[in-house]
């Protein structure tokens, strides 16, 4: 019986922009759907008038997570500031180690901004995306920068037979480092960096003109060919990252390098497959509209729920991995030379 009316509340939200309000109106009258699964997502007035204790009190523990997470991050921002010699290496650290914080916020401004899901849904992959460039950054750092790189895996054959492209064809050759390959390398996951923010501008400017529409997955849509293509900008992205992390994670041990990499991979599926799973069950009729809410905008809304504890979590693990004391003056430089006037020996 559930399921039954589960199925024809999304018939009756699928028909809602092609109905007139009129047959709209009897069809709410005659099956009793309340009217929240035809309306948008409530206004922040709506929201904070129709709470009850339990909502508000959820609402209110989430909100005091994010608040942690912000303090856990600004905590460990001022340590790596202090604890970590190289410039480079120390903005790069505490740019990637504020990912799950920044999450979080957006997370938290779409409980309490729920008209304004849809732009912060972009804004965490947008932002998730520049996460990319930090990891590759903070392995090639590893190394000693581009050179040291080089020169460390140029006698090794690198493995490319990894995911999310060549995981199923292990019979491909392998290669040697140069800096030709690195510098492709660097290119192919800046490209998503640069793609995911313009394409998210883009998306903006189509949605304003009604010709983008999250709902809509036909062959027209704007929104299936601009997911589309960022997937397989993604996928081309994630191919250096695999093929380096081999060596990384055997290389840089001490610097928890893999422990770093999984936080990534575990908020790229946060960010993306657990968006998509909650956006499918929601199309699917599985999520149910209730309160101020549509099916769609509760799906998003659990998600938020969902997202905002999961990066507290992260933001725990990564004030705990990224804490280490790095006393090298910095990466791709001479190193500096000092004479001991009393014993005439040269110390590096």
């Amino acid at each position: 019986m559930q399921t039954q009316y589960a199925g024809g509340v999304l018939a009756i939200e699928r028909m809602q922009s092609r109905v007139p309000w009129n047959i709209t109106n009897l069809l709410i009258t005659n099956y009793s759907v309340p009217k929240a699964c035809f309306s948008q997502p409530p206004t922040t007035a709506q929201l904070v008038r129709e709470l009850n204790t339990l909502e508000l009190s959820i609402f209110g523990i989430l909100t005091f997570l994010t608040v942690l997470s912000l303090i856990i991050f600004i905590e460990n921002a001022v340590y790596l500031s202090k604890k970590i010699r190289c410039s480079f290496k120390q903005k790069t650290l505490i740019w990637s180690s504020s990912v799950p914080t920044v999450i979080s916020v957006l997370s938290c401004f779409g409980l309490w901004f729920p008209s304004s899901m849809m732009f912060v849904d972009m804004g965490i992959n947008a932002y998730f995306s520049i996460n990319f460039y930090l990891i590759l950054m903070i392995m090639i750092q590893g190394f000693g920068g581009k050179e040291a790189l080089v020169k460390t895996l140029e006698n090794k054959a690198l493995v490319i037979s990894t995911g999310p492209c060549c995981c199923c064809c292990p019979c491909l050759p392998r290669m040697k480092m140069t800096m030709q390959k690195l510098n492709l390398f660097i290119l192919g996951v800046c490209q998503l960096v640069f793609l995911k923010p313009v394409f998210t501008i883009i998306a903006i400017i189509l949605w304003s003109n009604g010709s983008y529409d999250v709902e809509d997955i036909s062959l027209t849509s704007s929104c299936v060919w601009i997911g589309t293509f960022l997937g397989v900008s993604m996928i081309i992205a994630l191919w250096p990252l695999g093929i380096l992390f081999r060596q990384a994670k055997v290389h840089l041990a001490e610097q928890n390098m893999g422990t770093k990499f999984a936080l990534f991979q575990i908020l790229l599926i946060l960010t993306t497959l657990q968006n998509s799973i909650f956006s499918i069950l929601a199309s699917n009729g599985q999520i149910a509209c209730s309160g101020l809410y549509s099916s769609k905008a509760r799906a998003q809304l659990m998600h938020n729920h969902l997202l905002i504890v999961e990066t507290f979590l992260l933001a725990t693990v990564v004030r705990t991995k990224y804490r280490k004391r790095d006393e090298k003056a910095g990466y791709g430089r001479l190193p500096v030379i000092a004479v001991d006037d009393n014993t005439a020996v040269i110390k590096v």
